[in-house]
């Protein structure tokens, strides 16, 4: 006779005891051995890995930061030497043109306020007015005159210059007519007044190589 064990799921549906069992037959289900868990070992690697990573993030800012510092300067580089070697527009130049010569010696006519000389009509006649303009001395006015001028006398040109205020100045055109013989236009500046124009005729006259003012007209 075979003995037949149910399942224990059968003797609970059914209740009691399974049939042809023996009232002391205890029914005992086998529970499969469970297998022992793993013990969790901590990972040594975890925090190297973190460690690594973080490295390589702050190295890389770091490249980067020093990239854009290189950069920067470089284009600075650049920005001053274009601005150095660029010297179209605040790069001085040179002045490479002769001054122009005095206008007494490239316009006869132009008008003279210079001391002149006696070396020729024109010269003296400068001269003459620069003495009492700017010189503003008798004596210097009629040194320039030949002797038996009818011009006044040194004291009597002196007393005119006294009244001419200081400061005055002057500005002598000198237009040769025949020889010897001049059309000067004297122009007149005393401070705070309008210009005054004096048309003359001045004859000169040359002595052993020098030219005087003789009359004036």
């Amino acid at each position: 006779m075979t003995n037949t064990t149910r399942h224990p799921a059968v003797v609970d549906l059914l209740g009691g005891t399974p049939h042809g069992a023996g009232a002391d037959t205890t029914v005992t289900a086998r529970t499969p051995p469970t297998s022992p868990k793993r013990p969790r070992t901590k990972d040594s690697r975890s925090p190297r890995l973190r460690y690594v990573a973080a490295l390589i993030v702050v190295i890389a800012l770091l490249g980067w930061f020093v990239l854009r510092l290189l950069s920067g300067n470089d284009e600075s580089t650049q920005v001053r030497i274009a601005d150095e070697t660029d010297t179209s527009e605040t790069a001085p130049t040179l002045d490479v043109t002769p001054p122009a010569p005095a206008a007494a010696e490239t316009d006869p006519t132009a008008c003279r306020t210079d001391p002149g000389d006696q070396k020729s009509g024109a010269g003296v006649i400068a001269a003459f007015e620069h003495a009492y303009y700017v010189t503003r001395s008798g004596t210097a006015v009629r040194e320039l005159t030949t002797p038996d001028t009818s011009l006044p006398s040194k004291e009597k040109i002196q007393a005119g210059i006294d009244t001419v205020p200081t400061g005055t100045t002057h500005c002598v055109r000198i237009t040769p007519i025949s020889a010897g013989i001049y059309s000067v236009a004297l122009t007149e500046m005393r401070p705070g007044q309008p210009p005054s124009q004096f048309p003359q005729t001045i004859t000169a006259k040359e002595f052993d190589g020098r030219w005087f003012v003789d009359v004036i007209n």
